[in-house]
């Protein structure tokens, strides 16, 4: 009973409990990096030049499904292909001979996985095979890949495009269009100062005038709101009426205006007569003796003759 007491002291409780601590520990972090201690795994080695990215627990998938992990690298300075990186994967999953691992990069910020393009043969790998391994450039390669050709082929033109520019940046039309906006820019400044002039000395006065005139016209508003607008309105009416009446005074025939403007047969006898008139004078200068009778010479010696008794 004492030796079972001096057992379970304090010294071996606490040392069970850190025990149980490391363990979970181990377990947790195991369980954090996607290995499954508790699961049966098979072993595959692959033999690569380089491994850029792939560290002790990168991912092994299939079809982006994680089927491992890399459990081990070794480096052997005396083989051809240096690196070896050792595949723990499940045990249930069937390895077809001619599968390849493939190194490649998982995303834009260059994390790598190993991923199983499995064959199609009818035999199986064992545990312990050496599988075939291959390295592509991942996403940001390819898109480097597809870049460079139309770069290439955009540098010539890029080129002559540059070389143009230089020549019309560095020709005579450029150097005169920035003396010509030199120039106008030199006039734009002392027509500004001009106008700086005009705005402070000339336009105060016009500002005053206009001041005045407005106020100039404001009374005239006034005197003219403050007229007899309604007399003047009267009388204008009143002109209008007597000139309608001697309107209706001129087309009336019962006044002697109205009967000189609209009788016509008045009209016909002082034609007639004007006519009349006309023959008579054209006669009258035709044939004059038959009108007047005188005698310039012998008019005093010519007696008149005696009437006989």
């Amino acid at each position: 009973m004492e030796q079972k007491k001096k057992f379970w002291n304090r010294e071996t409780k606490i040392g069970l409990a850190v025990a149980c601590a490391i363990a979970m520990l181990y377990f947790g972090i195991n369980f954090l990096k996607g290995i499954n201690i508790f699961t049966p795994n098979s072993v595959f080695y692959v033999q690569y030049d380089r491994v850029d990215g792939i560290v002790k627990t990168s991912h092994v998938l299939i079809n982006g499904y994680q089927v491992g992990h890399v459990s081990d690298i070794r480096f052997d300075y005396t083989k051809e292909a240096p690196i070896t990186l050792e595949l723990t994967v499940d045990k249930q999953l069937v390895v077809p001979k001619g599968t390849i691992a493939e190194v490649y990069e998982t995303g834009l910020l260059g994390d790598k996985a190993i991923q199983l393009r499995l064959g199609r043969s009818n035999e199986i790998c064992q545990y312990g095979d050496t599988l075939e391994g291959t390295i592509t450039g991942g996403m940001l390669a390819n898109i480097a890949g597809e870049l460079v050709p139309p770069i290439k082929e955009m540098i010539p033109t890029v080129d002559s495009t540059i070389r143009a520019i230089k020549n019309v940046i560095e020709g005579e039309k450029v150097n005169n269009i920035l003396t010509n906006t030199e120039g106008a820019t030199k006039n734009l400044k002392i027509a500004s100062a001009k106008l700086n002039t005009v705005l402070d000395k000339d336009v105060p006065p016009i500002m005053a005038d206009a001041k005045r005139i407005t106020s100039n016209l404001d009374k005239i508003t006034t005197d003219v709101s403050k007229a007899d607008l309604k007399r003047t309105l009267d009388e204008v009416n009143t002109t209008i009426n007597n000139l309608k009446l001697v309107t209706n005074k001129f087309n009336s025939t019962d006044n002697t205006i109205g009967l000189l403007l609209n009788d016509k047969q008045l009209y016909y006898h002082i034609d007639s007569i004007a006519f009349n008139a006309n023959a008579l004078v054209v006669d009258l200068k035709e044939n004059p003796k038959r009108y007047v009778h005188f005698s310039l010479f012998g008019a005093k010696d010519k007696k008149p003759k005696e009437t006989k008794k």
